[in-house]
């Protein structure tokens, strides 16, 4: 029977099959070429708007003029016949957006929908002289950094002011953190909710002591005796007898006042807040007796200040890098412990500029983690390395300036940083200068906004 003939099902099946196999095969190569055209098409509005915000301010007309050439200029001619820029917006705070479109006829895919696809794109930058930037500079204050290290160090850091003096951009702020084993957050801060600092207080106790005076000694002569001080070698002298006569034991007895006073230095939170900007429900604690060097400056405009500052820095005791940089990403923030900083979703553009002449030579104590008294160099650039990675995973952007630094700490520094063009290693200390400047100039470079 006619219906039981089943020879024929194949042939009628597969020629109902081919139209919508043959348009599926039409889409395919024609979205796979529409990718590769909007790409281009991104690209060369991102082009365009980059060279929009360099241009000296001008009529929309002019610009958009002026936009479409740069834009047109970076397009294949297959594409370039059918773009067009559409739009251009300058917004009050200087920021540029332009719209851009353009067209691509269909292969396949003609023979079963419309004849071209139009694709569009959008690209956003911000002039260079009203982007909106926040720097914290993280400067290694150590006793390694004595004499001219410190010198060209002030230098540079001037320089680096300079340039963005210079540009009048009023988006620019600056925070200064100095560090050394600890950081100061300013005295001024001691009733914070976000920090515990112990009461100054003195004792008074009498002692007694008991000594034997030298009557007589011979066979003296001074000899050198040698130490370190944040792993740089140091020597003094000393007087060294062969005999000594000694009389009678003396006892003296006198009171002794201990005073006990906070001067700005605060230790780490427990593990892991010690390397996080979490804001400070369990608070940070004030040392008391406890030196750390001159006391950060929290994001400012004003450079008379951030100079003042600068000037004053000295180097004195031994190296805890993790400390300076959560101290500058603190500075960065919008929440507590400093508060000055913008939120990210305001389009703002946040800078960590990193310097040290030597390696982690303390990390936190054992058994009482909050002071950096351990001897545990690996453990510190361990959580150099954690804090740098967190403060990246939060939007900001790491320049590190190693000055003679090697061994685990120097891969540990080109680590922090966002890319080998954000990570400087030099010996010679007179560079810094150069390298400052150089960041300046990224850190200004015209950047795209979306």
């Amino acid at each position: 029977m006619l219906w039981k003939d089943k020879s024929g099902n194949f042939g009628v099946m597969t020629a109902l099959l081919v139209v919508p196999l043959f348009a599926c095969a039409g889409l395919a190569v024609d979205f796979s070429k529409a990718m590769v055209s909007k790409a281009e098409l991104q690209s060369a509005a991102d082009s365009a708007v980059l060279s929009a915000v360099s241009m000296a301010k001008t009529s929309n007309d002019t610009m958009k003029a002026e936009l479409t050439k740069v834009f047109k200029g970076n397009l294949s001619p297959a594409l370039a016949g059918s773009a067009s820029v559409e739009d251009i917006n300058i917004s009050a705070d200087n920021y540029i957006t332009i719209n851009a479109q353009s067209s691509i006829p269909l292969t396949l895919g003609a023979f079963f929908f419309k004849d071209s696809w139009q694709l569009k794109v959008a690209a956003q930058a911000v002039r260079s002289d009203y982007q909106k930037v926040e720097v914290a500079m993280v400067l290694d204050n150590t006793y390694s950094m004595t004499g001219q290290k410190l010198t060209d160090l002030k230098t540079a850091a001037n320089a680096l002011l300079d340039v963005f003096e210079k540009s009048k951009n009023p988006n620019v702020r600056f925070a200064l953190v100095p560090f050394s084993r600890y950081v100061n957050v300013g005295t001024a801060n001691r009733n914070q909710l976000w920090l515990t600092v112990p009461d100054d207080y003195s004792t008074t106790k009498n002692s007694c002591t008991t000594s034997k005076p030298v009557v007589s000694k011979s066979g003296c002569k001074t000899i050198t005796t040698t130490g370190t001080n944040d792993g740089v070698k140091t020597t003094s002298t000393k007087e060294q007898c062969d005999s000594y006569t000694y009389g009678e034991p003396v006892t003296s007895c006198s009171d002794k006042t201990s005073t006990y006073t906070w001067t700005g230095c605060v230790g780490s939170r427990n593990s892991p807040l010690d390397v996080s900007d979490t804001e400070p429900t369990l608070r940070y604690t004030g040392l008391l007796n406890t030196s750390c060097g001159s006391a950060v400056v929290p994001l400012t405009t004003n450079y008379s200040t951030l100079r003042t500052a600068i000037s004053k820095m000295v180097a004195n005791n031994e190296t805890y890098i993790p400390a300076g940089v959560l101290w500058g990403w603190n500075m960065l923030s919008p929440t507590q412990p400093f508060t000055e900083g913008e939120p990210k979703a305001t389009g703002i553009s946040k800078f960590l500029i990193i310097m040290t002449d030597g390696t982690n030579t303390l990390s936190p104590n054992k058994s009482n983690y909050m002071l950096h008294t351990g001897t545990d160099t690996g453990k510190a650039d361990s959580l150099m390395t954690t804090v740098c990675s967190n403060a990246k995973n939060a939007g900001l952007t790491i320049y590190t300036v190693a000055v003679g630094v090697s061994g685990s700490t120097a891969e540990g520094l080109a680590t922090c940083a966002n890319d080998n063009g954000k990570a400087f290693n030099i010996e010679d200390s007179a560079k810094l200068v150069e390298v400052f400047k150089k960041i300046a100039g990224q850190i200004l470079t015209p950047r795209l906004t979306m």
